[in-house]
């Protein structure tokens, strides 16, 4: 009966969302890819909403029903019955009442079943399509045969575009290079290759003082159209996070809106539990990567963890990778293992998680620096006590692990969970 309704209720909603589109003819720019979604779509919000009137999507809101929320401006309305009542009466005055439309949409579009973007694609037509960056073993790959299928279902958007539209691709991703070869549509590239556009010329970590104090965020040095220009981001850390601002420039290049992007950066407020930096316990420094995981972007966050100078210890507590199918064994021992070549004492959190334990001890890491649990709630009640003044954090795992619960009790003040972490809905904390 709840499968019947939700798709009644997804019917109604995307039916609007075409009859709001056909009428304001909004612009429209679409991100996708297997991981960086949403601090892309963010980071081109920034851009783009400071010279035009622009709509995003919210949080991560880009799956069927997502999707037509974004275009009507809706919230999610959860297991509210009224809720969802209200939205589609919303929608209809959206989609034929006298109210203001922005000039830009801007939509990240995700998939979990095959399928799913290839109707999108049927009805929405992108000004422009960002492709972010794909993966051997990429997020949501339970569901598809392998890899290549996941790839074929993303490039549905990029086959969408409108004529004359631009496809602007990270260069240094191979699969999605490859893909995008034959279409006929105007490209435009971002990454550290030679072709790239928008090319990240260096990279690194910002720090509080000389010699380095704690980390304070990222900075690059970005060309674009010629010209160099250095963009710092104060609260997060990463440089893969730069791959989300190159696009963002490169969106910015397309509309002729690149000359300002030190000054647009230094005030973006990149989405939480994505490698954000948070004062923790006993003077510690939390990286929180709590809100989803997969196998390219956990190595990208041990990579940071490696790279980051500490004075203390460097702590890696993860939680399972979800959705992988049956990679899933040998992805959580491959990242166990690149742990386990220099973190001080490794945390994980969940059944699948153990394997990360094997691939850690293989790498090296003694047993004792090595503990598991099988919930976020057991690891709260441990971790704490493993802290220590100047060590850095890195929590990161699938949704279904809460690892924000492990991150809210390492912060040093707990009670600005609300306003930090991620999940903090009353929905979220019922389930």
């Amino acid at each position: 009966m709840k499968t019947l309704l939700k798709k009644i209720t997804v019917s109604i909603l995307t039916w609007e969302a075409k009859k709001t589109l056909e009428r304001y003819k909004p612009k429209i720019i679409a991100v996708t890819g297997s991981v960086g979604k949403t601090g892309t779509k963010d980071a081109i919000y920034a851009v783009v909403s400071n010279s035009f009137d622009t709509r995003r999507s919210e949080k991560s809101m880009n799956s069927d029903i997502g999707l037509p929320l974004a275009i009507l401006g809706l919230e999610n309305a959860w297991s509210s019955a009224p809720g969802w009542l209200w939205n589609m009466w919303r929608g209809v005055c959206v989609a034929f009442g006298n109210r203001a439309f922005p000039d830009w949409l801007l939509l990240e579009v995700g998939t979990d079943h095959p399928g799913d973007i290839e109707k999108i694609s049927g009805w929405l037509r992108p000004d422009i399509v960002v492709l972010t960056c794909m993966s051997e073993v990429p997020v949501h790959v339970e569901f598809f045969k392998d890899a290549e299928e996941v790839l074929r279902e993303k490039m549905f958007l990029a086959r969408a575009l409108k004529p004359g539209g631009t496809l602007v691709i990270n260069a240094d991703d191979r699969l999605f290079i490859n893909a995008a070869g034959d279409l006929p549509v105007k490209k435009l590239f971002y990454g550290r290759e030679k072709k790239a556009d928008v090319k990240i010329i260096e990279t690194g970590i910002l720090y509080s003082q000389t010699p380095p104090g704690p980390p304070l965020g990222q900075y690059a040095v970005m060309e674009i159209k010629g010209q160099k220009q250095k963009i710092k981001i104060e609260g997060v850390i990463g440089g893969h996070i730069m791959y989300s601002v190159a696009a963002a420039c490169a969106v910015a290049s397309i509309l002729n809106i690149a000359d300002d992007l030190p000054d647009v950066f230094k005030h973006i407020d990149l989405p939480r539990g994505r490698m954000r930096l948070l004062r923790g316990k006993a003077a510690s420094i939390i990286i929180d990567d709590s809100y989803n995981s997969s196998p390219i972007a956990c190595a990208e966050a041990l990579k940071t963890l490696k790279e980051a100078h500490a004075r203390g210890k460097k702590i890696a507590v993860l939680g399972n990778m979800k959705e992988l199918g049956k990679h899933s064994e040998k992805a959580h021992r491959d990242i166990g293992r690149l742990a386990g070549e220099f973190v001080h004492i490794l945390v994980t959190v969940g059944n699948m998680a153990q394997d990360f334990a094997q691939g850690a001890r293989e790498a090296g890491l003694s047993a004792e620096r090595i503990f598991s649990y099988d919930t976020s709630e057991e690891a709260v009640q441990k971790l704490p006590d493993m802290v220590r003044a100047d060590d850095i954090i890195l929590i990161k795992g699938s949704q279904a692990t809460r690892m924000e619960r492990v991150v809210k009790a390492l912060l040093k003040d707990p009670s600005k969970a609300t306003n930090l972490l991620v999940r903090q809905e009353e929905e979220w904390k019922c389930r």
